[in-house]
């Protein structure tokens, strides 16, 4: 009788087995690219609606729509010389509390250096003055400047930058001297 019992056990578990297995399906064949696969496939632009003039960010509000492009001419160069002689007046004032000086200094930030130097001490600026007229030292491209501005304390460099031709410059970083800490 076990063997019996040991049989039907061995013969219903191949039944289950074979049933699992299921019949075997050829794969489908795999499409075939048209034209060039040595690069990237680009969507036909030809085929695709625009997106509409002025639309409006939900989160932000902001209006969207086409920004003029920066080029570098000689107004682009004298705005990017008086935006960086600009902030680094206000950032060279060792002797103002943090208060008025971040009050002063804040507004010609972008948003990364405003989160940068939200917790400076301005007591621990070398520079006290500008010395002299801005250079600008990197015209690479027209939406960053890097200008360095002599100070009474050495030469800072200070990158700005700019979203678009209508916004202003706007400083990215303070580069201090080399040899100061």
């Amino acid at each position: 009788m076990r063997k019996i019992g040991t049989v039907i056990v061995v013969t219903a578990a191949a039944v289950v087995l074979a049933g699992c297995t299921g019949t075997a399906s050829t794969p489908a064949p795999a499409p075939t690219p048209s034209g060039s696969t040595s690069g990237p496939i680009f969507p036909d632009a030809s085929t695709m609606t625009p997106a509409p003039r002025g639309a409006v960010d939900e989160d932000s509000g902001e209006t969207h729509g086409p920004r003029p492009v920066p080029v570098w001419d000689d107004e682009s160069r004298q705005s990017a010389i008086a935006a960086a002689d600009a902030v680094m007046r206000a950032y060279a004032r060792p002797d103002l509390g943090f208060d008025a000086w971040w009050a002063q200094l804040q507004p010609l930030l972008d948003q990364k250096a405003t989160a940068d130097y939200a917790y400076m001490d301005p007591s621990r600026i070398v520079a006290s003055s500008v010395t002299g007229p801005g250079t600008i030292t990197d015209e690479t491209s027209a939406y960053v400047a890097y200008v360095d501005v002599p100070t009474n304390a050495g030469t800072y460099s200070v990158i700005l930058s700019r979203a678009d031709a209508d916004s202003p410059w706007l400083a990215s970083r303070f580069i201090v001297p080399e040899g100061v800490n």
